[in-house]
């Protein structure tokens, strides 16, 4: 969770974009050694770009890397994890997002048996070859930054297969701009998933409420139920920006 300072900072930047060292000491009476250490751990967080002498908001197409957004609210995913994890039965074939959450959701998969498995992201693949499951690697070109399986032999394999459940991670959503991603080559991996599932469950923790990214990714008549969490009387209210069927934890 973000301190203080770091709220601060945010709303400082939410103003003017990018701002110095120098300009955001001033502003906050500190000194340009406590900002920098701030900025540090902000871009660890992924909730600021580093620029020289000073710091940026996010652009719409800067992807955060997955390291740096596998500890940022993770209290909150994995009380999303949990949940899902609760609702799947025995025999279901189930497909993983790419993505934090749905890592976590693959945690809580290590202790069950009797699921099938599969997803285009090695690091849920690599937690899941620990479990008793049965798990199928999607293949394809891999994408790097995010450890993930893209292109037109990951979107030619996954056509060929039934899900009963996709789990979808997201980067936003909003009326506005919809259920929005960071990724061209991530999104077209997701829309597969989605046309080839009976059902689509978004795990969204609820800092994604009112947030916004490059690309769409579906409609929100595609999702079937939204895994959120309860919030505080301050935070976006997830009723605000998505329809559909919501489940608080």
């Amino acid at each position: 969770m973000a301190t203080d300072r770091e709220k601060e900072i945010l709303n400082f930047l939410n103003n003017k974009s990018p701002m110095t060292v120098e300009e955001l000491a001033a502003c906050l009476y500190v000194s340009e050694v406590t900002i920098r250490r701030d900025l540090t751990s902000m871009e660890k967080q992924g909730m600021i770009v580093r620029k020289r002498g000073g710091a940026s908001l996010p652009e719409l197409g800067f992807e955060p890397m997955f390291n740096q957004r596998q500890k940022k609210n993770i209290e909150l995913k994995q009380a999303i994890a949990k949940y899902a994890a609760s609702t799947i039965q025995e025999g279901e074939v189930i497909a993983l997002d790419v993505g934090t959450t749905t890592a976590e959701l693959a945690r809580e998969l290590t202790k069950r048996s009797g699921i099938t498995v599969f997803t285009s992201c090695i690091q849920v693949a690599s937690i899941l070859a620990k479990s008793d499951l049965q798990v199928y690697m999607i293949g394809g070109l891999i994408r790097k930054s995010e450890m993930s399986m893209v292109g037109s032999i990951a979107l030619e394999t996954i056509m060929k297969f039934n899900f009963d459940r996709f789990y979808l991670g997201v980067a936003g959503i909003s009326l506005k701009a919809g259920i929005t991603d960071y990724s061209i080559e991530e999104t077209e991996i997701k829309r597969a998933f989605i046309h080839r599932s009976k059902e689509v469950i978004a795990l969204v923790d609820r800092t994604k409420f009112g947030e916004s990214s490059l690309i769409k990714v579906c409609e929100g008549e595609q999702i079937g139920e939204m895994i959120t969490n309860k919030g505080d009387i301050t935070a976006e209210r997830p009723e605000d920006h998505f329809r559909g069927k919501i489940t608080y934890v």
